[in-house]
């Protein structure tokens, strides 16, 4: 982060970062991780959570043009064989592209396209937030449960995993319909804490249509007792189907040469990064507030 001049004062940086426990945020979702991965995960996460998501909480959040220039930058990044930023373009920019060329190398060409694809997705999701703001259109809790799968870029710290952990998931495995339902499942449960975590931060800056419960108490008029309590019948139904896809997805045994061999690596993983985000999303400065 003080290489790439993303902090403007390194003392307030490092005691914001010992509070929100970016290290331990990393540990917790990739236990296995190598310790050149564990630094790439670092990087990663203190860039998304403060240079990065801080910026659309801002003017640029408002600004349409603005927002999709910047993310158009770091979208070319995404298709570049060797992603490299110029020294014009702004600092959270080619902070992604170091990240972004980190978390590529020695990937397969296909675990590259996926990833690529989820970072689109989540590059795209933060978009179209700002426009829905400017537009002050409010969706319903389904399409911004979809919104908030994204945003929150827990997809793109799917695929993180297999590079920090040091195993790549068969191509084919990867997108079978069972593996593929498991993580949009991971990522609509890190969604719906995460939205119980920041209502009252967002609902106190007016940003109503980006949060899911903000979004259940306004289109369907329920109290704040009533709204939690329907999510956490959503997470409840989620959890129940995570557990049911777990026991006829993965092989308990599979052959060591088989190719889902490193399957129930990764659904371990995908626990992993649910329940880390959880307890980090509760205990921290940076959950909190």
């Amino acid at each position: 982060m003080y290489r790439f001049a993303l902090v403007e004062d390194p003392r307030a940086n490092a005691r914001q970062l010992r509070d929100w426990r970016i290290g331990e945020l990393a540990a917790m979702c990739f236990p296995d991780a190598t310790a050149e991965g564990l630094d790439l995960a670092c990087d990663l996460m203190g860039w998304y959570f403060a240079p990065f998501d801080d910026l659309f909480d801002g003017e640029l959040g408002r600004d349409p043009v603005g927002a999709g220039r910047l993310l158009g930058e770091m979208t070319a990044n995404v298709d570049r064989p060797l992603p490299v930023a110029g020294p014009g373009q702004p600092p959270v920019v080619r902070a992604f592209a170091d990240l972004f060329r980190r978390s590529v190398a020695g990937m397969s060409p296909a675990w590259r396209l996926r990833a690529a694809r989820n970072w689109k997705d989540y590059l795209a999701g933060q978009f179209a937030e700002v426009v829905d703001r400017c537009r002050g259109s409010m969706p319903d809790p389904t399409s911004c449960l979809h919104r908030r799968v994204s945003t929150t870029s827990t997809l793109v710290v799917c695929d993180l995993a297999e590079r920090v952990e040091g195993y790549e998931v068969d191509d084919l495995v990867a997108h079978m319909p069972g593996l593929s339902e498991l993580r949009l499942i991971a990522a609509e449960i890190v969604a719906i804490d995460n939205d119980v975590v920041s209502a009252d931060r967002e609902k106190a800056r007016g940003d109503l249509r980006n949060n899911l419960l903000l979004v259940l108490e306004t289109t369907r008029g329920l109290t704040r007792h009533a709204a939690l309590r329907r999510l956490a019948g959503m997470l409840r139904e989620r959890y129940e189907r995570f557990e049911h896809l777990e026991r006829h997805t993965v092989d308990p045994n599979p052959p060591p040469a088989a190719p889902t061999s490193d399957l129930r690596r990764h659904v371990a993983g995908l626990r992993n990064i649910v329940a880390g985000t959880y307890v980090w999303e509760n205990t921290t400065g940076r959950g909190r507030t």
